[in-house]
């Protein structure tokens, strides 16, 4: 509880720092197309380079390579950034990351926070961190910094990076104790964490009563109920998939695609659990091609193992 404590109290005084990096690259989602363009031709994901000004949950606000004004765009079109400014406290702890040393990657943030990197990478840092503290062992640290989190509306590239258990499979007696003592959070963000990891335990009906709930209330905010939606689909038993899939599909299709790797693992374990060893495949050779999964792929593996 001492590194909670920590944790809490770096992340709380430092959000509001003013940072501008030097030249950043960025991975912008296509922008969607006109009724007059129509959809036949697909879009690149455009990467450019530029300072960040800001990043929110609505907007993205850059001054692009070489020009002087501010460009500003919807924060969900933001898939990635890699930044030109990383302290070496960040580069360590991303480095046991991809390790899969989690439980040191997460005892790396209160000094990479300390470094006063900008919001939104404050932001980002702290999600990984939650993901280290699941995969560690620690889910009530998980779950209290997803809740600590959702004070403040998150930008989708965040939000992407909720330790939600996409795919079938058990999860540690410990993991499902931690859930149960917050199933009642205040915060959405927590409840659909809790959900997904009750999904994978004896108490899945709880689960499904807590996605439901947050499906149906009115104050849940749209990401969230998207995403809860869609996780209610890894209850639903194989024979039925084959006739769901272009369903799904268009749905996750509709997310911002920063959110749409979580749900994509979702529909391509379904897939294979269902049979359709092939278009399972063709989901993940996707996947592969989005900047992100470099990174992913080491937690998704921990996951799956």
């Amino acid at each position: 509880m001492r590194l909670l404590a920590l944790l809490l109290f770096i992340f709380c005084s430092v959000t509001h720092a003013d940072w501008i990096s030097a030249e950043d690259r960025i991975w912008l989602e296509p922008a969607r197309p006109t009724v007059g363009q129509g959809d036949w031709y697909p879009r690149s994901i455009e990467l450019l380079s530029g300072r960040i000004v800001a990043l929110d949950a609505e907007q993205f606000r850059v001054i692009p390579q070489g020009q002087t004004a501010e460009t500003v765009t919807s924060a969900a079109r933001v898939l990635w950034v890699e930044p030109e400014q990383v302290s070496d406290f960040e580069k360590v702890m991303l480095g046991l990351f991809k390790e899969g040393k989690y439980a040191q990657s997460l005892s790396g943030l209160p000094n990479a926070l300390k470094s006063r990197p900008p919001v939104w990478r404050q932001q980002w840092l702290t999600m990984l961190s939650a993901n280290s503290a699941w995969m560690s062992g620690r889910a009530p640290v998980a779950l209290e910094l997803v809740g600590q989190l959702d004070r403040r509306p998150l930008p989708a590239m965040v939000l992407a990076w909720l330790p939600i258990a996409w795919e079938n499979g058990a999860q540690p007696p410990a993991v499902v104790r931690a859930a149960k003592e917050r199933s009642q959070d205040s915060s959405a963000a927590v409840r659909l964490v809790v959900a997904s990891w009750l999904l994978s335990s004896a108490d899945r009906n709880q689960g499904l009563q807590i996605i439901n709930e947050l499906v149906k209330d009115a104050g849940t905010p749209k990401d969230i109920l998207q995403l809860a939606r869609i996780l209610s689909w890894r209850v639903t038993p194989p024979p039925q998939v084959a006739a769901l899939r272009a369903t799904w599909e268009n749905e996750i299709a509709v997310l911002p695609m920063a959110l749409q790797t979580g749900p994509s693992r979702l529909l391509m374990d379904k897939l294979r659990a269902s049979g359709q060893k092939e278009q399972a495949k063709r989901i993940q050779l996707s996947l592969e091609l989005t900047p992100v999964y470099g990174l992913k792929q080491v937690l998704f593996k921990s996951l799956n193992q």
